[in-house]
């Protein structure tokens, strides 16, 4: 594989490109990627079923439930070979250089279409773009006509080509001067370019340093420039006032590959990443001494750093994985595992408001997205053939990576999916575990953090999140169910606030069953969004107990089939102690055996019964039986055809172990003259009708067999 040279762009695209991110390492878990710390500094890694009777309290619940994200790419073309991408989003443009097409694409962030494309030089090297936002210009270095095109942003037009040294590799813009300084690999030089003011840029200076060299970086405060080169393994800063090397540092093998070299803001060290001796080095720009030496993974090819200087992120071409720096002590405090064949042309892009770090995969066609909170690789996106250069906007979650093997231009946007929870004390631990593909976070709650942030490319997202010891989730809220199966996300980001509340014992005991009798009790939450699951127990003594969540319950009774319980279902609340519950559970002694006579066949009709215990029953077909305690009831019978009941209306004694005698029920027609006529043990009403229309009335008992 060839290696490819990458420039990041200096100044205020380098502030973009440089992981303005506020970062804590975190524990590892994530499908596609590791972060695991030793105690060395580093090391590279790669709801209850219902028992059959009661024995000891149920683990806390897992609350789950789902989510559906918007989410999709778009691929854009763009010239042949792309290999370098900038973006603007101060003017909503993306500018795309194309190596074998020789010509820029300059794409509007907000319809992610091409507005146009203008010709530039000969073979744009990769990754050599830089933006002057003062004058609006940007800076395109061309590898193969040994020039500088300078473009217009508002006009969309090559102002001028300025002609510098060979094999002009890389290009930076310095914010606190404003010039411009152009790497030329061919010469072992680096051209100053003047800024555009009211003149056309021209070369102001031309500054010898080592050879080939490859990679640039700038202090914007002392205006020194930093320059690896690759020929003789050594690191040249030049002043930025009398444009002459200051000092050499020797570092590593091939320092700088691809662009692979930062300057740290925060504390003045200049990091560079040594490709062919597969380690870091360290330099101290304030004495131009070097303080470092860090091994990393195989090839580091790219390099970035947080806002506040306290990480610095290397990715490592041939081991695949992305090696993580303390930016204050250099140490390695862990590596994440990444696609194959990671940043070739030294590609990493951030977006510093959802804390990510994007890497494209040249031979997976993928891009890892790493959530710089945990350290864990919490997406992996399919994108176009070869992706290298990469940029994104951090304004509205953007990420545009150049396919040079298909020569698009991928557009996506992920979905953030945050968890944040409340009432847990500070220091309790709680985890979430997220997917499609199923993927891993942990958050330790400190100092008053308590989030979790998932990141998603489309489709559904199943969660489950865990309590510690002796919490559960009372309720997760969002702008969805998350008992549902899915829900559409119209915006880029979804918060879920996560309730915990203290784990606490609800007892139901129960009265009335034959010793050995098994019962069971099913309860669930009754707080509206729920993400607490159901829970089941049975048992055949006297108790049932749970571990449920403080707040509200409902819960749902399963009684033997001769028994009927009272109450049968309801709501109980679990203040902050435990709660018992009490169950009364009666033996269904008899019958009341109802039969229709009149109706057209299957029409509906009802019976209501009230006394002991009141029982609604229906049916469609001639026979109606209801279980019964012990007792005297009264009944009602009704239905919605043009027809009257007779009776409509009666009372009977249920008596154990006494013979049952049906009740029949004659329906007539509204306008018919029926009645009725009491039949043993049954008493009605009399209405007239004919003898020869009367029916027999009867209601007893009879022992349940």
């Amino acid at each position: 594989m060839t290696r490819l040279a990458r420039i990041a762009p200096v100044g205020i695209v380098v502030v973009a490109a440089l992981l303005a991110l506020s970062m804590a390492v975190g524990p590892s878990g994530a499908s596609s990627g590791t972060f695991s710390p030793t105690a060395a500094g580093v090391s590279t890694t790669a709801a209850s079923s219902p028992a059959p009777a009661y024995s000891a309290p149920p683990a806390p619940p897992v609350a789950t439930g789902s989510a559906q994200p918007a989410g999709g790419a778009i691929h854009i073309p763009v010239g042949g070979g792309p290999d370098a991408v900038l973006l603007d989003p101060t003017n909503s443009s993306a500018f795309v250089a194309s190596q074998f097409g020789n010509n820029i694409t300059v794409i509007s962030l907000a319809t992610d279409r091409v507005v146009t494309t203008i010709p530039v030089g000969s073979e744009p090297a990769p990754g050599a773009l830089a933006l002057d936002p003062i004058n609006w210009t940007v800076y395109d270095a061309n590898a193969g006509s040994n020039n500088v095109s300078v473009l217009s942003i508002s006009e969309d037009v090559v102002l001028s080509s300025v002609t510098v040294g060979a094999s002009p590799d890389a290009v930076a813009y310095d914010s606190g001067n404003h010039l411009v300084y152009v790497a030329n690999g061919g010469t072992g030089t680096v051209s100053i370019l003047s800024p555009l003011t009211t003149a056309v840029p021209r070369v102001i200076d031309n500054v010898p340093v080592g050879p080939e060299p490859d990679a640039l970086a700038v202090d914007p405060t002392t205006h020194a420039v930093y320059v690896a080169s690759a020929g003789t393994d050594n690191v040249s800063e030049v002043s930025g006032s009398s444009n002459t090397v200051l000092a050499s540092v020797r570092v590593g093998t091939d320092p700088g590959a691809s662009g692979a070299m930062i300057f740290d803001p925060y504390d003045g060290d200049v990091f560079v990443a040594n490709y062919g001796s597969n380690n870091v080095s360290v330099i101290a720009a304030g004495n131009h001494t070097l303080v470092g030496t860090v091994p990393v993974g195989t090839g580091p090819s790219a390099i970035a750093i947080d806002s506040t200087g306290a990480e610095v992120f290397v990715v490592n071409h041939y081991s695949d994985n992305v090696t993580v720096l303390s930016g204050k002590n250099f140490t390695i405090l862990g590596s994440i595992e990444v696609g194959s064949g990671p940043s070739d042309d030294g590609a990493v892009a951030a977006n510093p408001t959802l804390h990510t770090l994007y890497v494209p995969n040249e031979d997976t066609d993928t891009v890892s997205v790493i959530s710089t909170e945990t350290n864990t690789v919490v997406a992996t996106i399919p994108v176009g053939l070869s992706p290298g250069a990469i940029g994104a906007d951090a304004t509205n979650g953007a990420v545009y990576v150049a396919n040079q093997g298909s020569s698009n231009v991928s557009a996506f946007s992920l979905d953030q999916v945050t968890f944040r929870e409340t009432g847990l004390s500070v220091g309790a631990s709680w985890s979430v575990r997220a997917g499609p593909p199923t993927q891993t976070g942990s958050n330790t709650i400190t100092k008053g953090k308590g989030t979790i942030s998932f990141f998603e490319f489309g489709g559904p997202i199943t969660y489950a999140i865990t309590a510690p010891a002796g919490y559960g989730v009372a309720s997760v809220t969002g702008p969805f169910d998350p008992t549902q199966t899915s829900a559409n996300l119209t915006t880029s980001s979804l918060l879920l606030t996560v309730k915990f509340a203290p784990i606490e014992t609800l007892t139901f005991t129960e009265l009335g069953l034959a010793p050995g009798t098994v019962w069971s009790v099913g309860i669930s939450s009754a707080v509206k969004h729920s993400g607490a699951p159901s829970q089941t127990e049975s048992g055949n003594d006297g108790t049932l107990t749970f571990s449920a969540v403080k707040g509200s319950w409902k819960f749902q009774v399963h009684a033997p089939s001769i028994y009927r319980a009272k109450p049968a279902h309801g709501g109980v609340g679990v203040p902050a102690h435990a709660v018992t519950k009490k169950l009364k559970f009666v033996l269904l002694t008899g019958k009341a055996s109802f039969r229709e006579v009149g109706l057209v066949k299957g029409t509906r009709w009802f019976v209501n019964v009230t006394g002991p215990e009141d029982v609604n029953a229906t049916s469609t077909t001639p026979t109606l039986t209801i279980p019964l305690e012990n007792g005297t009831y009264q009944y009602t019978v009704s239905n919605y055809s043009m027809t009257h009941p007779h009776p409509a209306s009666g009372t009977f004694t249920i008596v154990a172990p006494a013979a049952a005698v049906p009740v029949t029920i004659l329906f007539t027609s509204v306008a018919s003259h029926a009645g009725a006529v009491r039949g043993d043990g049954a008493s009605g009403s009399e209405v007239g009708a004919p003898v020869a229309t009367r029916a027999l009335v009867a209601v007893a008992a009879r022992e349940l067999r």
